[in-house]
């Protein structure tokens, strides 16, 4: 446990304990660290948590959000990404071939879209290939699955000691945070990416289980004991008010207001999928991807700018083979045209972009097993909804599933994405102590062809 930590643990007792004057002389020797640790152990003793979200944490000293900053005219207002872990077979998907050698298992089909085939696996895609964009010829400058999946959240390559942003936090940088109350971001199924070398409460929020949601991070007490709590500590935390500027006040109380109202039945409600129909949630697929899905759609629905869902089965067939294709094309197919026709029928799709990539993708030519093996150099990912022109495929590859034209990189769906999304990808940043700027996702170009 660290001294502020500590010193923070020791005021709220004596807080809880001590008459006002005593409390009045310790606030004021108190410095910026040590109130900081006060507020956060304060908020999570009272609420009987055992921690806080870092997106809350990080309002501590800076004052409230401004809300939605001015940038470029906006395309659409949310982004759920559907991360497809493990490198996703784009001949198996959005980018089939008719060679015996290479199409593997699967056939082309056409889509609801003149000129638009996708593979026999994906037959629900296919019929809202209308609002579809495929680009065919992505391009990954590395084969390892820990610095492919880096480079594609974040659009960098992975760099000892520096940890870049994804999206989301980058987002909220540019854009000011989408919600009063809820994060910006946040990624189910993903473990917790943090935010890189912004501030804590760019984080997203990690959901481990979108079954479960915040479940585990609600407070582990009674109503009635938490409004007793809630009401003992604005009393002492009128006393900080008293003897600190008038901005950090604002900080501190914004900061305990806004954790208060996280977890309250009203900020915690969207990420309860259990209100949501049991037809809806079987429409999604009863399985950790379908679920985090949904999960998504309530969030962005609510007001969450981007949402990450990572799929819980991996797609690396270079070992698995031919068997394990079915079951993984049919979950992404069930599920993601669910998403794309419930975003529809919702009126959310003009303003929401769903986008689905991996890794990298798969070598056309099939080894015995039926699997196949890694291949950075040319696959594919998909756009649909708001900013996205739908029916096309952007850039491909010959015969043999090779020589992407023109080749993209990770760092050019970053800036399509933060360009529809109202970011200026020219726009830099200086993080503290490194010597050259920083721009979102890698400063790469955005792919206007694909942009509405």
């Amino acid at each position: 446990m660290g001294a502020h930590q500590y010193t923070g643990i020791l005021l709220c007792k004596i807080a809880y304990t001590q008459p006002s004057t005593a409390m009045q002389d310790i606030a004021r020797q108190l410095d910026e660290s040590s109130r900081r640790s006060f507020l956060a152990y304060a908020a999570k003793s009272t609420l009987g948590v055992s921690l806080l979200p870092a997106f809350l944490q990080g309002v501590l000293g800076k004052g409230p959000a401004a809300g939605m900053a001015m940038g470029k005219k906006a395309l659409c207002d949310n982004v759920i990404l559907l991360y497809m872990r493990g490198g996703m077979s784009q001949v198996d998907t959005f980018d089939p071939k008719t060679d015996a050698e290479i199409k593997g298992s699967t056939n082309p089909i056409n889509t609801s879209a003149d000129g638009l085939q996708f593979a026999n696996t994906l037959p629900k895609l296919a019929a809202l290939g209308d609002y579809i964009s495929v680009i065919r010829s992505m391009t990954q400058r590395t084969g390892s699955h820990s610095q492919a999946t880096y480079a594609m959240h974040t659009g960098y390559k992975e760099r000892p000691g520096m940890s870049h942003p994804q999206l989301g936090s980058w987002a909220q940088h540019f854009l000011g945070k989408s919600h009063a109350v809820l994060p910006s971001s946040v990624v189910i199924s993903g473990g917790n990416p943090g935010p890189g070398f912004l501030p804590p409460d760019h984080s997203p929020l990690p959901i481990g289980d979108p079954r479960k949601g915040i479940k585990e991070m609600l407070p582990k007490i009674d109503n009635k004991r938490l409004d007793k709590r809630v009401q003992l500590s604005r009393q002492f935390a009128s006393t900080f008010e008293h003897y600190f500027p008038h901005d950090e006040v604002k900080a501190y109380s914004d900061f305990y207001d806004q954790t208060v109202k996280f977890f309250s039945g009203e900020a915690s409600e969207p990420f309860d999928i259990s209100k949501e129909p049991g037809n809806m949630r079987n429409l999604y697929g009863n399985n950790p991807f379908g679920q985090g899905c949904l999960l998504a759609r309530r969030l962005v629905e609510r007001g969450v700018r981007y949402v990450e869902v990572k799929s819980r089965r991996s797609w690396d067939s270079m070992h698995g083979g031919a068997g394990q294709l079915p079951g993984l094309a049919n979950e992404l197919d069930n599920t993601m045209s669910a998403l794309l026709t419930d975003l529809r029928d919702r009126g959310m799709l003009e303003r929401t972009m769903v986008v689905v990539t991996t890794e990298f993708g798969r070598t056309s030519k099939v080894k015995s097993n039926g699997g196949r093996d890694h291949h950075p150099n040319g696959f594919s990912c998909a756009l649909a909804g708001g900013g996205i022109k739908g029916g096309q495929a952007i850039g491909m590859t010959d015969d043999k599933g090779r020589n992407p034209d023109p080749a993209y990189l990770p760092k050019d769906l970053h800036a399509t994405v933060a360009t529809a999304l109202g970011m200026d990808v020219e726009d830099r940043y200086h993080p503290k102590g490194a010597g050259r700027p920083s721009f979102v996702g890698g400063r790469g170009k955005p792919i206007m062809d694909l942009l509405a």
